[in-house]
């Protein structure tokens, strides 16, 4: 009999004890997108993303508007030309074609690959500074409110963005 009341009792003191773990949880929320277009950072990375976006552009343009000067060379020379020459030159054509279809696709890669390596220590600056707050202020969870409404109710949630800016310095 004393053996259950023992048991009893544990496990009261048990449920009492993750009761209070519980309530006593504290959680936060920022809103990333914000705090990333504060970071001085980030318009740095922008704006070099942007002139390379615009290199690869360019280079593509380039590459096009010779393909149109070969199209309309091989029109000029159409009639002039016997058939199976002309329609080498056409597949000739249809191969380079695919040629800048393939280089356009490529410079699209690049440029997602260019945006990954600028942004990548500017997210892991800001992740430290989040998980720093998080553990300095005793936060159980700090939730993105920007990142498609993550957070739908917030009544019991610090905004710790204030906290995050004076830990970057912003």
């Amino acid at each position: 009999m004393k053996g259950i009341f023992k048991i009893g009792i544990l496990m009261l003191s048990l449920a009492l004890f993750s009761t209070t773990e519980v309530l006593a949880q504290k959680f936060g929320h920022l809103n990333s997108g914000l705090m990333l277009s504060m970071m001085p950072e980030s318009k740095g990375a922008e704006a070099e993303l942007q002139a390379y976006r615009q290199q690869q552009e360019k280079i593509l343009q380039d590459k096009v508007v010779a393909f149109q000067a070969k199209i309309a060379d091989l029109q000029k020379r159409f009639q002039e030309l016997p058939p199976v020459q002309a329609k080498a030159e056409q597949e000739k054509l249809a191969a380079e074609e695919q040629e800048l279809y393939a280089a356009r696709a490529k410079g699209e890669e690049e440029v997602v690959k260019k945006r990954e390596a600028l942004l990548k220590p500017i997210y892991e600056k800001a992740d430290i500074a989040v998980q720093a707050v998080g553990k300095e202020n005793g936060f159980t969870m700090i939730f993105d409110s920007g990142a498609f409404n993550v957070v739908l109710f917030a009544e019991d949630a610090t905004d710790v963005l204030p906290l995050v800016k004076a830990k970057l310095g912003l």
